[in-house]
C-alpha cells in the first residue's frame, strides 16, 4: 500500500511539473479568439508574440483597419492561394492593397472568429495553424447578403527587425 501511495504522489508531482500550455483563460478579453482544448502549445514568450500577431490580424480584419493590416504584412509577402499546380492565382504584397480596398468598400460587416490549433517557432520563422469561421455582409442591388464559411489556415511569419511579419497565408 505504501508503494502504491508513493507512486501516486510521485505521478502527481511529475504531472504538476509538466509544461504549461496556452489556454483561452490567458486571453479573456479577446473576443472572437479561442484555443482548441486539445492544443498543446507551450506557454512561452515566443509563442505569445506569434499568437499576438494572429489576434491583431483578426482584429484588423474585423475592423477593416487597412493600415494595421499593411503593417502586419512583410514587403515580400507571397501566397499561392492554396494551389500548387498553377501560378495563375498566386499573389504578393503588390496585390494586397486592391484586396484590402475591396474589403473596406464592399463588406458592410465582417465577422472572423479563430480557434488556435498549433504554433511552431524555429528561430526567426514561425507558423500558426488555426480554424476560422467567417461571415461578411455586403450589398447586392440594395439587398443585404451574407457569405459565410469555415476553413483551416496557416499563417507563416518571419521576424524582421524585432517584429513578427506575415509572409504567407492570408
Amino acid at each position: 500500500m505504501k508503494k502504491l501511495l508513493l507512486m501516486l504522489v510521485f505521478a502527481g508531482f511529475v504531472s504538476a511539473c509538466g509544461a504549461d500550455y496556452l489556454r483561452k483563460e490567458s486571453y479573456p478579453e479577446v473576443d472572437g479568439f479561442d484555443i482548441d482544448q486539445e492544443a498543446q502549445i507551450e506557454d512561452s514568450a515566443e509563442h505569445r508574440e506569434v499568437v499576438a500577431v494572429l489576434i491583431e490580424y483578426r482584429g484588423a480584419l474585423v475592423n477593416k483597419d487597412i493600415g494595421r493590416l499593411k503593417r502586419l504584412i512583410a514587403d515580400d509577402y507571397y501566397s499561392n492561394a492554396g494551389t500548387t499546380n498553377t501560378t495563375s492565382d498566386d499573389y504578393g504584397a503588390g496585390e494586397l492593397p486592391e484586396v484590402f480596398e475591396l474589403l473596406s468598400q464592399h463588406a458592410d460587416e465582417v465577422k472572423y472568429d479563430v480557434v488556435l490549433k498549433a504554433v511552431s517557432v524555429d528561430g526567426k520563422k514561425a507558423s500558426v495553424d488555426y480554424e476560422y469561421k467567417y461571415a461578411y455582409q455586403y450589398d447586392v442591388d440594395g439587398q443585404p447578403s451574407w457569405d459565410a464559411g469555415v476553413d483551416l489556415n496557416r499563417l507563416e511569419m518571419e521576424q524582421r527587425e524585432g517584429d513578427w511579419k506575415i509572409v504567407s497565408g492570408l
